[in-house]
Protein backbone atom coordinates (compact mmCIF):
# COMPACT_ATOMS: atom_id res chain seq x y z
CA UNK A 1 0.00 0.00 0.00
CA UNK A 2 1.38 3.65 -0.80
CA UNK A 3 1.70 6.22 1.48
CA UNK A 4 -0.70 9.21 1.46
CA UNK A 5 0.37 12.14 0.30
CA UNK A 6 1.21 15.13 3.32
CA UNK A 7 0.48 18.31 1.88
CA UNK A 8 1.14 21.64 3.35
CA UNK A 9 -1.10 24.29 2.36
CA UNK A 10 0.21 28.24 2.00
CA UNK A 11 -2.07 30.56 0.62
CA UNK A 12 -1.09 34.44 -1.10
CA UNK A 13 -4.73 35.59 0.92
CA UNK A 14 -5.02 39.14 -0.94
CA UNK A 15 -3.49 37.72 -4.06
CA UNK A 16 -5.74 35.25 -4.56
CA UNK A 17 -9.33 36.70 -2.70
CA UNK A 18 -8.68 40.37 -4.50
CA UNK A 19 -7.79 38.49 -8.12
CA UNK A 20 -11.23 36.48 -7.76
CA UNK A 21 -13.31 39.57 -6.63
CA UNK A 22 -11.76 42.10 -9.31
CA UNK A 23 -12.77 39.33 -11.68
CA UNK A 24 -15.52 37.77 -11.23
CA UNK A 25 -17.72 41.22 -10.27
CA UNK A 26 -17.08 41.17 -6.52
CA UNK A 27 -17.72 37.84 -5.92
CA UNK A 28 -16.66 36.78 -2.71
CA UNK A 29 -13.55 33.63 -2.51
CA UNK A 30 -14.64 30.50 -1.32
CA UNK A 31 -12.02 28.35 0.38
CA UNK A 32 -14.27 25.37 0.03
CA UNK A 33 -13.32 24.05 -3.37
CA UNK A 34 -9.47 24.11 -3.31
CA UNK A 35 -10.22 21.77 -0.02
CA UNK A 36 -12.00 19.33 -1.57
CA UNK A 37 -9.68 19.77 -4.79
CA UNK A 38 -7.11 18.98 -2.32
CA UNK A 39 -8.34 16.00 -0.54
CA UNK A 40 -8.38 14.03 -3.47
CA UNK A 41 -4.63 14.51 -3.50
CA UNK A 42 -3.66 13.71 -0.48
CA UNK A 43 -4.26 14.77 3.37
CA UNK A 44 -3.54 18.32 4.31
CA UNK A 45 -1.71 18.60 7.43
CA UNK A 46 -0.83 22.55 6.95
CA UNK A 47 -3.27 24.98 6.06
CA UNK A 48 -1.81 28.49 6.21
CA UNK A 49 -3.28 32.10 5.15
CA UNK A 50 -1.41 35.47 4.80
CA UNK A 51 -2.73 38.64 4.32
CA UNK A 52 -3.46 41.66 6.69
CA UNK A 53 -6.79 40.18 8.13
CA UNK A 54 -8.13 43.89 9.06
CA UNK A 55 -9.29 43.70 5.02
CA UNK A 56 -11.05 40.49 5.23
CA UNK A 57 -13.41 40.38 8.23
CA UNK A 58 -15.83 37.71 6.58
CA UNK A 59 -12.98 35.51 5.13
CA UNK A 60 -11.35 35.23 8.38
CA UNK A 61 -14.45 33.44 9.57
CA UNK A 62 -14.96 31.24 6.56
CA UNK A 63 -10.78 30.48 6.93
CA UNK A 64 -11.13 29.76 10.50
CA UNK A 65 -13.78 27.28 10.39
CA UNK A 66 -12.13 25.58 7.45
CA UNK A 67 -9.11 25.27 10.64
CA UNK A 68 -7.00 27.60 8.21
CA UNK A 69 -4.20 28.98 10.65
CA UNK A 70 -4.51 33.35 9.87
CA UNK A 71 -1.40 34.60 9.68
CA UNK A 72 -1.31 38.17 10.35
CA UNK A 73 0.95 40.53 7.81
CA UNK A 74 -0.33 44.25 9.29
CA UNK A 75 0.07 47.08 7.10
CA UNK A 76 1.90 50.04 8.47
CA UNK A 77 0.80 53.41 7.97
CA UNK A 78 3.28 55.59 5.63
CA UNK A 79 5.01 51.93 4.91
CA UNK A 80 5.51 49.93 1.89
CA UNK A 81 4.75 46.53 3.10
CA UNK A 82 3.88 44.61 -0.68
CA UNK A 83 6.13 41.62 -0.13
CA UNK A 84 6.06 41.37 3.47
CA UNK A 85 3.32 38.73 3.08
CA UNK A 86 5.56 37.08 0.47
CA UNK A 87 8.50 37.00 2.25
CA UNK A 88 7.00 35.45 5.11
CA UNK A 89 5.23 32.62 3.31
CA UNK A 90 8.56 31.84 1.38
CA UNK A 91 10.75 31.82 4.63
CA UNK A 92 7.59 29.72 6.44
CA UNK A 93 7.36 26.95 3.32
CA UNK A 94 11.03 26.24 3.34
CA UNK A 95 12.04 26.08 6.83
CA UNK A 96 8.81 23.52 7.12
CA UNK A 97 10.61 21.64 3.56
CA UNK A 98 13.68 21.16 5.55
CA UNK A 99 12.10 20.18 9.18
CA UNK A 100 8.96 18.29 7.81
CA UNK A 101 10.17 15.10 5.56
CA UNK A 102 6.83 13.71 5.90
CA UNK A 103 5.60 16.90 3.76
CA UNK A 104 5.66 15.97 0.35
CA UNK A 105 3.48 18.18 -1.89
CA UNK A 106 3.68 21.65 -1.44
CA UNK A 107 0.22 23.86 -2.41
CA UNK A 108 0.87 27.43 -3.23
CA UNK A 109 -2.48 29.53 -3.68
CA UNK A 110 -1.64 32.49 -5.90
CA UNK A 111 -0.94 34.24 -9.05
CA UNK A 112 2.18 35.98 -8.47
CA UNK A 113 5.42 35.56 -10.50
CA UNK A 114 7.10 36.57 -7.10
CA UNK A 115 6.79 33.08 -6.16
CA UNK A 116 8.13 31.30 -8.99
CA UNK A 117 11.81 30.95 -7.22
CA UNK A 118 10.04 29.23 -4.04
CA UNK A 119 8.44 26.65 -6.66
CA UNK A 120 11.62 25.69 -7.96
CA UNK A 121 13.36 25.41 -4.30
CA UNK A 122 10.83 23.68 -3.18
CA UNK A 123 11.03 21.24 -6.37
CA UNK A 124 14.91 21.07 -5.86
CA UNK A 125 14.53 19.88 -2.25
CA UNK A 126 12.16 16.89 -3.94
CA UNK A 127 8.80 18.04 -2.98
CA UNK A 128 6.04 18.12 -5.50
CA UNK A 129 4.17 21.67 -5.91
CA UNK A 130 0.67 22.40 -7.28
CA UNK A 131 -0.19 26.06 -7.82
CA UNK A 132 -3.71 27.46 -7.45
CA UNK A 133 -4.23 30.85 -8.73
CA UNK A 134 -7.11 33.05 -10.58
CA UNK A 135 -7.04 32.28 -14.34
CA UNK A 136 -6.80 36.08 -15.38
CA UNK A 137 -5.03 37.19 -12.58
CA UNK A 138 -2.06 34.69 -12.79
CA UNK A 139 1.42 35.33 -13.54
CA UNK A 140 1.95 32.85 -17.22
CA UNK A 141 5.07 32.17 -15.43
CA UNK A 142 4.04 30.16 -12.88
CA UNK A 143 2.37 27.57 -13.67
CA UNK A 144 5.16 26.28 -15.60
CA UNK A 145 7.18 25.74 -12.62
CA UNK A 146 4.84 23.83 -11.19
CA UNK A 147 3.99 20.30 -11.00
CA UNK A 148 0.57 20.64 -11.62
CA UNK A 149 -1.53 23.88 -11.59
CA UNK A 150 -4.96 24.32 -10.60
CA UNK A 151 -7.18 27.57 -11.69
CA UNK A 152 -9.22 28.56 -8.89
CA UNK A 153 -12.33 29.50 -11.20
CA UNK A 154 -12.38 26.30 -13.12
CA UNK A 155 -12.32 24.37 -9.74
CA UNK A 156 -15.81 22.21 -9.12
CA UNK A 157 -18.12 24.19 -6.58
CA UNK A 158 -16.54 27.51 -7.59
CA UNK A 159 -19.75 29.71 -8.69
CA UNK A 160 -19.10 32.51 -10.98
CA UNK A 161 -21.91 34.95 -11.58
CA UNK A 162 -23.25 34.79 -15.79
CA UNK A 163 -21.23 37.47 -17.38
CA UNK A 164 -23.46 41.25 -17.73
CA UNK A 165 -25.17 41.78 -20.82
CA UNK A 166 -23.15 43.75 -23.16
CA UNK A 167 -24.25 45.65 -26.81
CA UNK A 168 -22.95 45.19 -30.31
CA UNK A 169 -22.50 47.99 -32.81
CA UNK A 170 -25.31 46.62 -34.00
CA UNK A 171 -26.93 47.06 -30.63
CA UNK A 172 -28.01 43.30 -30.08
CA UNK A 173 -27.46 42.09 -26.46
CA UNK A 174 -24.61 39.85 -26.32
CA UNK A 175 -23.37 37.30 -23.43
CA UNK A 176 -19.80 37.51 -23.21
CA UNK A 177 -18.34 34.43 -23.36
CA UNK A 178 -17.06 32.21 -20.03
CA UNK A 179 -14.02 30.21 -20.93
CA UNK A 180 -13.92 26.72 -21.27
CA UNK A 181 -13.51 24.32 -18.39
Amino acid sequence: MEQEDRIALFLDYENLALGFRDHHGGTTFDFRPVADALAERGRVVVRRAYADWSYFDDDRRMLTRNHVELIEIPQRMGASRKNAADIKMAVDAVELAFERDYISTFVICTGDSDFTPLVHKLRELNKRVVGVGVEKSTSALLPPACDEFLFYDRLEGVEIPPARARRTPAGAATQEPRPAA
